[in-house]
C-alpha cells in the first residue's frame, strides 16, 4: 500500500490526498448537476441550499466517521488518550457513522428551510454513490479496511482487496444510478434503490474483509447489523409505495 505520497520533500497522506481531490470533484459536479436542473421548474434545486448542505454533509460526516471510531472501536484507548480523538490524520472513521451523521444534520436543515428531503436525497444519491466508491480507492492507498488471506491472481499481499471490491462494485451501482434518473417512477425512488443495492453488496462484501472493527452482533459485524437495517427499511418503502399504487389503481 501507499500511505504517504512523496511530493518533492513533503509527505503527504495518500488518504486525506484522495479525499481532497474527491471533494474538489463532487463540488464541481454538482455545481454541473445544479445548472442542467435549473431550467426544469420541477427539478429546481437551489445553489445556496446545496452548497450549504454539501458544508453540512462533509462536516458531520466527518465527524460522525470519526467519533463513531472512537466510542465504539477503540473506548479504551481514547479514553485514557482523549487528545488522539483530534489527531485524525493518523486514521480511524467508519463509513456508517459519517453517514448516519450526515443524514440526520441534512434531515434537520432541509426541514428548517422547508425543503423536501426525498427530494433533495435523489439528486444527491450519484454524488453521494462517487463519493463512496472515491472514497474507498483512499482505504486502498492508506492499507485499512483490508480482506483475508487469500491466493488469488488479483490478491494485493495476499490478501482479498476489498476495498478495491468495494470501490468497483459502488462505480458499478453509481452507473446504473445515473441510468435510473432518467426514468425514476417517484421521488424517493433513486435514494432508497441506491441505499438497497449499496447495502446488500457491503453486506457480501464484509465476509472478505478482515480488520478488526469491534464485536460482532448475532455473528455478523456491525456493518453488516447496519446493512440488514436499511434493506429491511428500503423493502418496506418500496412495499408501502407498491400498496399505495394499487389503491390508487383500483
Amino acid at each position: 500500500m501507499y500511505p504517504q505520497i512523496s511530493f518533492f520533500s513533503v509527505q503527504i497522506p495518500s488518504f486525506f490526498l484522495v479525499i481532497s481531490i474527491s471533494l474538489t470533484f463532487l463540488m464541481l459536479w454538482l455545481s454541473l448537476r445544479l445548472d442542467s436542473n435549473a431550467t426544469n421548474p420541477e427539478q429546481f434545486f437551489n445553489r445556496k441550499i446545496a452548497f450549504n448542505l454539501a458544508l453540512l454533509i462533509m462536516i458531520f460526516g466527518f465527524w460522525g466517521a470519526r467519533l463513531f471510531h472512537v466510542f465504539y472501536e477503540e473506548w479504551d484507548f481514547y479514553y485514557q488518550y482523549p487528545i488522539h480523538i483530534f489527531k485524525f490524520w493518523n486514521g480511524g472513521f467508519v463509513y456508517f457513522g459519517g453517514f448516519f451523521a450526515a443524514l440526520l444534520a441534512s434531515i434537520i436543515y432541509l426541514k428548517i428551510h422547508n425543503q423536501n428531503f426525498i427530494k433533495w436525497a435523489d439528486f444527491a444519491t450519484p454524488l453521494l454513490s462517487a463519493s463512496y466508491a472515491l472514497g474507498r480507492i483512499g482505504c486502498f492507498l492508506e492499507g485499512c479496511c483490508y480482506g483475508k488471506y487469500c491466493e488469488l491472481p488479483w490478491a494485493v499481499n495476499q490478501r482479498h482487496p476489498t476495498q478495491l471490491y468495494m470501490a468497483f462494485g459502488e462505480f458499478f451501482i453509481l452507473g446504473l444510478m445515473i441510468l435510473l434518473e432518467r426514468k425514476k417512477p417517484f421521488d424517493g425512488y433513486l435514494f432508497f434503490k441506491w441505499l438497497l443495492l449499496h447495502s446488500l453488496f457491503r453486506f457480501s462484501i464484509e465476509y472478505f474483509r478482515d480488520d478488526e472493527r469491534g464485536a460482532s452482533i448475532l455473528e455478523m459485524s456491525v456493518s453488516q447489523s447496519i446493512c440488514v437495517l436499511i434493506i429491511l427499511i428500503c423493502l418496506a418503502f418500496f412495499m408501502q409505495k407498491t400498496l399505495k399504487t394499487k389503491n390508487i389503481k383500483n
